[in-house]
């Protein structure tokens, strides 16, 4: 009986001493999973205040701004803009896919990680009187530790449904106004 006794409190012995050598997590260690879901919660704020820019008070300035765009993006919208000289590839906020909004409101809204500086937010909002039901999904980077619109993929319900995504567009278009130019059209 007491060589069992002995048996169990050697294996306990052993035991706690192999675990004393797992590392143990310090205090400022953050697992993996809470990183990226940390990630995907900032990218999520940083949609779901993009569409709350979009009311209805008529008292105060609403729609998104410049700022929401990656560099790259800007750069191919200037671009796009300076070659039609004036509006050029779309003649509409492709964020709400409206140039007017009525009651937009998100329904849904679902970030994913895609990357340590990435994540795509598939959003479904709707618009106007009677209301529409537009999909699309964000392609979003971090810049400078902020989030910002890099690309749109057109979804189901939006007027470009079924075109090739934002960014893809506004470089054919501008290859298209470029090339019309220098051929005298």
């Amino acid at each position: 009986m007491r060589k069992g006794v002995m048996s169990l409190v050697g294996a306990a012995v052993v035991g706690l001493a192999l675990g004393a050598c797992d590392p143990q997590p310090t205090q400022g260690d953050v697992p993996e999973a809470a990183a990226v879901s940390a990630e995907a919660e900032g990218a999520e704020a940083f949609v779901r205040e993009l569409y709350a820019a979009y009311h209805d008070d008529p008292n105060i300035q609403s729609g998104r701004t410049d700022a929401v765009w990656s560099a790259r993006t800007k750069g191919l919208w200037d671009e796009n803009f300076e070659a039609a000289e004036g509006v050029g590839y779309l003649g509409f906020d492709p964020i709400c896919a409206c140039q007017d909004w009525v009651r937009l409101s998100v329904t849904d809204l679902a970030v994913t990680p895609t990357g340590p500086d990435s994540a795509d937010a598939a959003v479904v909002f709707v618009n106007g009187e009677p209301p529409q039901t537009v999909r699309q999904t964000l392609k979003l980077v971090r810049e400078d530790g902020q989030w910002a619109v890099d690309d749109i993929v057109w979804g189901e319900g939006h007027v470009q449904a079924g075109q090739p995504n934002m960014v893809e567009g506004l470089i054919a278009s501008t290859a298209e106004i470029k090339a019309s130019a220098s051929d005298g059209g």
